[in-house]
Parts: structure tokens; sequence; C-alpha cells
């Protein structure tokens, strides 16, 4: 199995520690490590160097090189963000031109995790289901631990198979994500699952899905396929991407799909989306990479200081998120930090902001 960490995204809503030439997996939040480098030595715990493989702009390649020094032609570089599904399809055929039968995992670069010796044997677990179910697509679900709105929910479905004491089961439907109130049901319920989105399959039966489901996208695969590892290939790539518009897995292919399963799982897990989730994953006792502050009678706030000679200093408020950088502060509630996207809108509208992004 090769294992394709996702490392292209922008994470907008972790502004303004991430930004459009920095972004939030080549940032510090945790323990003096990047969010890529956490995730790149996690999973060198459990496969080879060479199987391990990074999706990404081709302007982060040095970026995010620097840091975790893979194997330089392990890295698979996008001409351009066209989403998940184009990030995919594109490491699916130039891992298949390699190998007909290869088994891919998609793992995310801004994961958190804190049991890794059972994410690491889950994963193998999951290539073993798909090397004997080679027409099915797999996933990671995870246990909810509390009613969460920020995240996708999968509805499990019949029992597929027993393997000792892990149980598969095909995937019913997904679900988006729900309001406060559907969340406290579905943690009651055994049968939904946050969707992780690691997903592991066999890249041909990826390419069948593109086939079928994307076709304009999979022509332009094919087309890629012809110049890989000639001198024309960048000059090629672009062209085709160009062709394409822009779509997720889940919207082009994941929930148009019949055959999928889901392996469930109680790994301690945390989409590093949001300030919220940075904050939650505190509780995890992770070390903050952070400045001086004081808080005074003032509790569940969140503060980062990335100003060695600036004091913040918070008194008399409780549930806050205060950010500050060289040349921006952030401050918000913490249940609206879902939105701090919408600073970013504001800042790519006016011309004068855009130094920021």
């Amino acid at each position: 199995m090769k294992i394709v960490i996702l490392a292209g995204g922008q994470g907008t809503r972790l502004w303004p520690i991430s930004r459009k030439n920095q972004p939030k997996q080549a940032e510090c939040f945790f323990n003096n490590q990047t969010l890529l480098q956490l995730t790149y030595k996690r999973i060198l715990k459990g496969f080879k160097k060479e199987d391990i493989y990074i999706s990404c702009g081709k302007d982060q390649f040095k970026l995010l090189n620097k840091q975790i020094k893979a194997i330089k032609d392990n890295f698979i570089l996008e001409p351009e963000a066209k989403g998940t599904a184009m990030a995919i399809g594109l490491a699916c055929i130039k891992l298949y031109r390699k190998d007909k039968n290869v088994v891919l995992a998609m793992v995310n670069s801004d994961h958190f995790i804190e049991n890794e010796k059972e994410y690491l044997r889950v994963l193998k677990l999951t290539n073993k289901i798909v090397e004997e179910n080679s027409d099915y697509l797999a996933l990671i679900g995870i246990k909810p631990s509390y009613p969460e709105i920020a995240y996708g929910y999968i509805e499990s479905g019949d029992l597929f198979e027993k393997n000792d004491k892990d149980r598969i089961y095909k995937i019913k439907r997904f679900k988006e994500k729900p309001d406060f109130k559907t969340a406290k049901k579905y943690l009651k319920n055994d049968k939904f699952l946050w969707n992780t989105a690691w997903f592991v399959f066999k890249a041909e039966t990826m390419l069948n899905l593109f086939k079928k489901h994307l076709p304009k996208h999979y022509q332009a695969l094919k087309n890629i396929e012809q110049k890989i590892d000639t001198k024309d290939e960048a000059q090629f790539l672009a062209k085709e991407f160009k062709k394409v518009s822009p779509i997720s897995i889940d919207y082009g292919i994941i929930e148009k799909t019949q055959k999928m399963l889901v392996v469930p799982s109680k790994i301690k897990w945390q989409d590093i989306g949001s300030w919220d989730a940075v904050r939650d994953s505190l509780a995890n006792k992770l070390q903050i990479d952070s400045q001086g502050s004081i808080l005074i009678n003032s509790n569940n706030n969140l503060v980062i200081n990335k100003n060695k000679d600036k004091l913040i200093s918070i008194l008399g408020v409780n549930d806050l998120i205060v950010i500050d950088t060289k040349d921006a502060l952030m401050i918000c509630q913490k249940s609206k930090s879902q939105d701090v996207k919408k600073i970013i809108k504001r800042l790519e509208e006016d011309k004068k902001l855009n130094k920021y992004l």
C-alpha cells in the first residue's frame, strides 16, 4: 500500500497564522513541529519512506520539502488547485502507471491523532480489506465522543464481514454537518461515525469511478498519463488541469458510489480545521507553541501570541480566541471559529488588504 498525504490546502479558518504562502500544514501549532511534520513522522512509524507520497501544489514544494525531507520523486505536484477529486485522481494515475495493482490510502496533513499504534493498525487492516475486495472503496470512521457539528457523518449499514475484533460495515449513506440537536442523536446511535475522509482503494477501481462519474476529469488524467516522466509533463499537466472544473472527491465520486465500506474505530482524532479544534486539542495535553500571555479571571480561552516582545493580558472574559501575529490580530468568540473564513473573503475583496492573506 502507498500512503498519499494530501497537503495542498490553504487552511483559511486558521488565519492569521495560516496564510497563502505559509499554509497551516507548514505551521507549528503543537510541540514545536508543523502539522505536516507530525503527520509524516506518524506514517513513518508504520510504513517505508519510499511508500509515502505528498500531494500539494507545485508552489508549495520547496516549503514542504524543507520540513520533512521526503523523497523528491514522491511529491505529486498540482499545477493549480482543482479540488480533492483532481488531487486524488493525479495521485492515482501516477502510481497506477508504476503498479497496476497498487492500493492507495489518502490521509490528511492537518489531523491530530493520539493513539498512533491503533491508527496504523487500522490503516493496514483497511488495506487488507481492499486487497481482498478490490471493487470496494473503504473509509475509516471514528465513533463520536461528543456531538460535533463541524464534521460530516457516515451512517453504517449491514455488516459486511468480521475480522477478529473488528467489524466492517457497508456504508448506507453520508450525512452533512448536522445541527447540535441532530449531532446529539447521532452520538447515541452506534451506526453513526465521524467521516475522517481517510479513503483506501485500489487505484484502478478509483480510476474506473472517475470514468463513470467524472468523464472529463478522467479524460484529462488519461491524457496526463501519456506524458508522465517525459520532458513535457509539467507543461502538459498545466494544460489538462485548466480543462476541468474544481470539485471535491466527496461530491464528484464518493457520494455516488454504491460499493463503499467503513471500518469503525475508537482512534482519538481531531481535524485541525479551525481555532476551536486547536483549543479542543489542548485537552489532549499537547503543548501549544505560544509566547507570553496573562489570563486573570478568564476561562475557556485560546490565546496564541507569536510576538516575542509583546505581552497579551486577558481579564474577566470567557470563550474567546485571541491570535496575535506580527502584522495581524484576530479576536473572535469561540463559537464563531468556523466563520474566520469570512475574514478571508473580506481580505480578498479589498486589494489594499490582500497583503494580509
